[in-house]
């Protein structure tokens, strides 16, 4: 399941924030991303690939969600649950310019326009309801900052991930112990409407403590924006999903090996590889996807996620690509590392890079900032992000010493509008 726990934001000179703007090290946000990188995609697919460098855009505003309630896994609690940050887009600093109280606020998105911010609030009980809920917060354009519009129950309990489709019209989520995928009207103002649609597995997993039932845990779209990729832990299911008219409907599926519960995915940028990151086995799986259709393929590659030879315990969570297409990086919590790997630009397998264990502590989460610069770490048991410089030529990682306190942090999420 997940972890819970809350860490106060402090000062740089070490006292706590009381709510009110925090000097934080900067964040250099504006290495361009190398064109090469726009010849690299196209080498694995027909299908057009935008430049990367039109995505090498400074972040603007961070926004990290945390739990504030009995953290999964363990930790600290979060006096308050989301916190906003202005990004120095030179020197890679998180100035705090607002904290908002919310409930377990763990996964945090955007909606197209970046005018409008939904969080889940990752619990079992709304309003007497055995439930979770979303939120929806209006983003001020100027300073970032965001104000809550409304709440909506989103019918299943332990929210786990959410994703807002590319029209901005629904908001889709993915409820980890309420077993279902459920859809959200957005309205014009940016509110969310009551649950629309539904789509819920059946069945099990050979690991009894945490396969017992279906446990949807990520709702990400393809590129082209019509199909939704999923994976479901509780029965080692890759699956993906229709939106239409905000109602679900089953497209495909793959089953990983079993007991390897399959946590996240991210497409490849060539718009025809899945790579599936897998929580109990430590592994990465690599899938074909047929963007025309939705439909999933054969398995290509797996590979361990942690370096020979380790022994401990297995418990990977987030994975992305880089920007240029040639890295792809996975967090493990049991190992305390991100582990890199390169990306081979004629058939997509990987190679591993390494693994950065500095500064690590439970790394839940991680973002890799637009432009491709750098890479956070949001570490649940260190109640800190830690910045990473990313080499654009190796992809391996290497610490700038810029280290943001926040207390449980679980997901970062970056805006590039003012």
């Amino acid at each position: 399941m997940r972890e819970e726990k809350r860490h106060d934001l402090e000062r740089a000179d070490g006292e706590p924030a009381a709510g009110g703007p925090i000097d934080r090290r900067q964040f250099m946000a504006t290495c361009a991303t190398t064109t090469a990188a726009a010849a690299l995609l196209p080498a694995l697919t027909g299908v057009a690939v935008p430049n990367p460098a039109a995505a090498a855009t400074p972040a603007r505003f961070a926004y990290v969600g945390s739990y504030t309630k009995e953290p999964p896994s363990g930790g600290s609690e979060n006096p308050v649950g989301l916190s906003v940050f202005r990004v120095d887009p030179e020197s890679g600093a998180f100035t705090l310019i607002q904290q908002v109280p919310s409930a377990n606020p763990s996964f945090v998105a955007l909606d197209p326009t970046q005018r409008f911010l939904y969080l889940i609030n990752e619990i079992d009980d709304y309003q007497g309801q055995k439930t979770g809920s979303a939120e929806a917060y209006s983003i001020n354009p100027q300073t970032g900052t965001i104000a809550l519009l409304n709440r909506q129950s989103v019918m299943g309990t332990i929210p786990g991930h959410l994703t807002v489709d590319p029209t901005g019209k629904y908001l889709i989520v993915a409820n980890y112990m309420g077993g279902n995928f459920v859809t959200l009207p957005i309205e014009a103002d940016g509110s969310l409407g009551a649950v629309k649609g539904t789509f819920a597995n059946k069945g099990d997993g050979p690991n009894a403590e945490r396969q017992e039932g279906p446990h949807p845990h990520i709702v990400v779209f393809d590129q082209a924006g019509r199909f939704i990729a999923t994976a479901d832990l509780g029965v080692d299911k890759v699956q993906t999903l229709r939106l239409e008219n905000g109602n679900l409907f089953l497209v495909g599926e793959a089953s990983m090996a079993p007991g390897a519960g399959p946590r996240h995915v991210v497409f490849h940028p060539n718009g025809r590889l899945l790579y599936v990151i897998n929580e109990l086995n430590a592994t990465i799986t690599a899938l074909e996807y047929d963007p025309a259709t939705g439909e999933l393929g054969r398995q290509t590659q797996t590979v361990s996620t942690e370096p020979t030879g380790y022994t401990g315990p297995h418990s990977t969570a987030e994975i992305a690509i880089h920007p240029n297409g040639k890295f792809l990086y996975g967090s493990n919590r049991g190992h305390n590392s991100i582990a890199g790997f390169a990306i081979d630009p004629a058939n997509g397998m990987l190679t591993p890079i390494g693994h950065t264990t500095h500064g690590i502590a439970f790394p839940r989460n991680f973002a890799i900032d637009p432009s491709g610069a750098w890479l956070h770490v949001a570490n649940q048991k260190g109640d800190d992000i830690v910045q990473f410089r990313v080499d654009q030529g190796t992809g391996r990682l290497t610490p700038t010493g810029h280290v943001t306190r926040s207390v449980t942090p679980v997901a970062i999420v970056f805006s590039t509008k003012a």
